[in-house]
């Protein structure tokens, strides 16, 4: 950060123009983590620059069409001929990166759980970002204070790319973990009947749950799962706490809240570093940063509804929702 800061001085001197900024979303502009995202990057860069959007739609479409959406965005890209790409989350830079490489154009990714290397750009000199780590200790040290009972926490997530290297990048490849004396038990799955029924039973065996993303999952049938219907089913059925890792699961009928990651956060620091580009610095001086930073939000409904209070320090530090 502190090479980011000095960086920022040539904000000051340099040259004011025009860009062409393309921003490739892994999901779709409606998922409220894309909204945040784009919000903070068109607040930040929309005044100087014109600022135009893809997406890969993944949380929608089935995996096998993955690389034919992907070879579709790869000649827009070419007809559009921006000065600066943005990638939001794994998806995106797993998919377009490789397929970016020879355009030699710079590109800034934010939102992503794995690293550049996985996906084949280790020492890319046109790329850097931002990586995105689920806030899993700070989460478990906030609820071991938030609640009585706090020995056992069944973290649950969709078994898509994001999240299995947000966890593997915390765990490898265990999937029972202990913080501070608390045990978190971590299931991925795609399933949408065994994500309810874990979320039904929980109370047997955990004191709380705490969600990552569910966008993936689909029934016995195929047919897709809509996360507003598995996140309703949930509220209804849950007989524990429900928590979240990401500030988009916090409303009324949905989760309690929690120390939470925000779209917003991720946009604006990777908005930060395109200005740099923007302004004549090159991508190989711009460092790639883990975004740490998280914020406490809670639903008023939730905490009502499972008997949550909350310090008077933390409540004075916490965003709070219907």
């Amino acid at each position: 950060m502190k090479t980011l800061l000095s960086l920022g001085l040539c904000l000051l001197c340099g040259p004011l123009w025009a860009g062409q900024v393309l921003i490739i979303e892994s999901y779709h502009p409606e998922y409220p983590w894309d909204a945040d995202y784009l919000r903070a990057i068109d607040e930040i860069l929309g005044a100087n620059h014109d600022i135009d959007s893809l997406y890969l739609d993944t949380k929608r479409i089935k995996p096998d069409a993955f690389d034919a959406k992907a070879d579709r965005l790869l000649e827009e890209v070419k007809a559009r001929q921006p000065d600066i790409i943005f990638l939001g989350d794994d998806n995106a830079l797993k998919l377009m990166g490789p397929r970016l490489d020879p355009l030699d154009i710079p590109t800034v990714f934010f939102g992503v759980n794995g690293h550049p290397d996985q996906y084949g750009l280790k020492g890319a000199p046109w790329l850097t970002g931002v990586l995105e780590r689920p806030l899993f200790r700070q989460t478990v040290r906030h609820l071991r204070k938030v609640l009585s009972s706090n020995d056992r926490f069944l973290v649950l997530m969709d078994d898509s790319p994001t999240m299995r290297n947000a966890v593997t990048e915390a765990w490898g490849e265990q999937r029972q973990v202990t913080i501070q004396g608390s045990t978190l038990d971590i299931l991925l799955t795609n399933e949408a009947e065994r994500w309810l029924g874990a979320v039904a039973t929980a109370h047997q065996d955990y004191d709380a749950v705490i969600f990552g993303t569910h966008h993936t999952l689909r029934y016995a049938d195929d047919g897709y799962a809509e996360p507003d219907d598995l996140m309703a089913r949930a509220y209804a059925d849950a007989q524990v706490p429900l928590f979240a890792f990401w500030d988009f699961f916090v409303a009324e009928g949905m989760t309690a809240g929690g120390y939470v990651l925000s779209g917003y956060d991720q946009g604006k620091t990777a908005a930060r570093m395109g200005q740099l580009i923007l302004r004549g610095v090159d991508a190989t001086s711009v460092p790639m940063i883990v975004g740490q930073t998280g914020q406490y939000r809670y639903s008023r409904s939730g905490m009502e509804r499972w008997d949550i209070e909350l310090s008077t320090l933390t409540a004075s530090q916490t965003m709070f929702v219907k």
